[in-house]
């Protein structure tokens, strides 16, 4: 009959006495490699989504969404309940003998939640410069009213 315990702890003293004679655990490459993946697509996932400004003035919301090296023909804006959803479908890469290519227009896409104040049916979008511009007028009655307070 086996003493449980003494086989445990010898087993696991033997294993330890290889991963340090190897200095590395034999996983922790995989777990790096899968580590690294996992960063990489979170940060692809990041750099692919286009920074927004959203400012509010008295009557209405305005969403400046930076896209630079797109046509108008290229977004597709649509609204399904209370989300609004701005997109672009990837582009075929252009073939060719580049020398230097520091950035490819890939697709995204990009949803914000509309408020119960915003006018969905008066919703208009421009495109200047590189920048898609969203205006969402608010409804009547949910005009902002602001005041100053003065510090004493």
């Amino acid at each position: 009959m086996h003493n449980r315990k003494a086989y445990y702890n010898n087993a696991c003293q033997s294993n330890a006495h290889r991963f340090r004679t190897h200095n590395e655990h034999p996983m922790k490459k995989m777990w790096k490699a899968k580590m690294n993946a996992k960063m990489n697509a979170k940060f692809n996932s990041q750099f692919n989504q286009p920074p927004v400004n959203v400012r509010e003035t008295d009557n209405s919301y305005e969403l400046y969404l930076f896209a630079p090296g797109y046509e108008k023909s290229d977004f597709v804006i649509s609204l399904t309940d209370q989300v609004l959803t701005i997109s672009v479908a990837d582009k075929q890469k252009e073939e060719g003998n580049w020398k230097r290519q520091e950035f490819t227009p890939n697709g995204f896409s990009r949803q914000f939640e509309l408020n119960e104040k915003t006018d969905k049916a008066a919703i208009a979008a421009t495109y200047k410069n590189g920048v898609l511009i969203l205006s969402l007028p608010k409804l009547e009655g949910f005009e902002t009213s602001r005041h100053e307070i003065e510090i004493d």
